[in-house]
C-alpha cells in the first residue's frame, strides 16, 4: 500500500498534535490566522498518551464554598515511549516562523524530530516534530487537584477535535490513551487579570 506524503517546501515544517492541537481551532489560535494547510490523520509508532506534564499554575481556579481555588499545577496530556502502541493525531504544516510560536506555547515541551517514526503519511523536503515533555515538568501519581488539576475546558478542547475527526480516529484515540484521572478535573475559570501561561511572549493556546 502506498503512503502518501506531505512536501515540504522552503521555509516549512511538519507537526504531529496528539492532544489539544487535534482541534484545528486550538492550532489557529497560536498562529492567528485561519489554517487551511494539511490536516493528515496520521500514527506515530512506539508511544503512547499518558496525563503527566504539569504547567505551574497562576491563571486557572475554580469557585469553591470558601472562594477561589487555584491548583498549584494544571496536568496536561504529554506522550510516553511504548513499544507495540500506535499513536493516532494528525499532521499539519507551519513556516519556521510559525514554529517559534508553537515552541512558545508548547514551553513545558522538548520538539522531538519523529519523521522516520509517522505511519500512513511521509514527509518530503524536511522533518516532521512532536512535542515530549520536559523532564523538570513531568508529575506521576498525583492524587489531588490541589497539586495538579486537569481542566474541564482543556477537556472540551479535545472532545471537539475528537467529533471533528470521527468514530475510528476516537476508537484509535482510547486504546493509545490512559484514561483521563478524573479526580483532578476541575472546572476551570479563566482569571484575566493574571499573566497569560502559554509561553514568554504570551500566545495563546487554548
Amino acid at each position: 500500500m502506498n503512503k502518501s506524503t506531505v512536501q515540504l517546501y522552503d521555509d516549512e515544517v511538519a507537526v504531529f498534535g496528539y492532544g489539544s492541537l487535534l482541534a484545528v481551532t486550538s492550532l489557529e489560535q497560536t498562529l492567528q490566522r485561519p489554517y487551511d494547510g494539511p490536516f493528515v490523520v496520521c500514527s506515530v509508532e512506539g508511544w503512547r498518551r499518558s496525563w503527566e506534564v504539569t504547567m505551574p499554575n497562576q491563571t486557572f481556579y475554580t469557585e469553591t464554598k470558601f472562594g477561589r481555588f487555584y491548583p498549584q499545577s494544571i496536568l496536561y496530556l504529554n506522550v510516553q515511549a511504548q513499544a507495540g502502541i500506535l499513536l493516532n493525531g494528525v499532521l499539519f504544516v507551519i513556516s519556521v516562523e510559525e514554529l517559534k510560536a508553537m515552541d512558545q506555547r508548547e514551553w513545558i515541551y522538548n520538539r522531538e524530530v519523529i519523521t522516520d517514526q509517522l505511519c500512513g503519511i511521509s514527509v518530503a523536503g524536511g522533518d516532521a516534530y512532536m512535542y515530549v515533555a520536559k523532564p523538570e515538568y513531568i508529575m506521576t501519581n498525583v492524587k489531588s487537584p490541589a497539586i495538579a488539576a486537569i481542566r474541564a475546558t482543556y477537556l472540551q478542547i479535545l472532545e471537539t477535535g475528537l467529533s471533528q475527526l470521527g468514530q475510528s480516529f476516537r476508537k484509535a484515540y482510547n486504546r493509545s490513551s490512559d484514561p483521563v484521572p478524573q479526580h483532578l478535573v476541575i472546572t476551570d475559570i479563566r482569571d484575566e487579570r493574571a499573566p497569560n501561561p502559554f509561553g514568554k511572549k504570551q500566545l495563546e493556546r487554548a
